[in-house]
């Protein structure tokens, strides 16, 4: 069984509200489970403008507040599609396969999940500009956790 298959069979379970997939065949065993894990929701912070007191207040363009129903429509997130532990490069000693400010493609590799001894190379999904990386490299990761925020 390869990636996309269990890929498949994650999606499968999102769509039906599925918690737990067990399968058992020719020697082969596979069990999923779903842990979501709550979504923080971003409140908007008021913006703060320091205007000198010799110019009228109403000069001063002040920027727009993002709210968060904005914020899911600016920014798309890479979310893992599996338990496991977090890399951000393919070993220690070699550097990120991305940053912060760079464009990724659909198929960009963005990072690996370690599963069971296997490492799954991660492909983004979604096309833009990296804008965070929302995980410590060598921490576990749950199912549907965001990894990183594309703008």
């Amino acid at each position: 069984m390869d990636l996309k298959e269990i890929k498949a069979i994650i999606d499968l379970m999102r769509k039906n509200d599925l918690a737990v997939f067990k399968l058992e065949k020719e020697g082969m065993k596979i069990e999923l489970e779903a842990h979501r894990a709550p979504v923080p929701v971003m409140a908007p912070q008021p913006v703060v403008q320091s205007v000198p007191s010799t110019a009228p207040a109403a000069a001063q363009p002040s920027a727009p507040v993002e709210s968060p129903e904005e914020l899911k429509t600016t920014f798309k997130e890479v979310v893992s599609p599996m338990v496991g532990t977090f890399y951000r490069a393919p070993s220690p000693d070699l550097a990120p396969y991305v940053q912060v400010g760079q464009d990724i493609k659909k198929d960009t590799v963005v990072c690996i999940i370690e599963t069971m001894k296997v490492m799954n190379e991660i492909k983004a999904e979604v096309q833009g500009v990296i804008a965070e990386v929302l995980v410590e490299n060598g921490t576990p990761v749950q199912f549907g956790q965001p990894l990183f925020r594309v703008k």
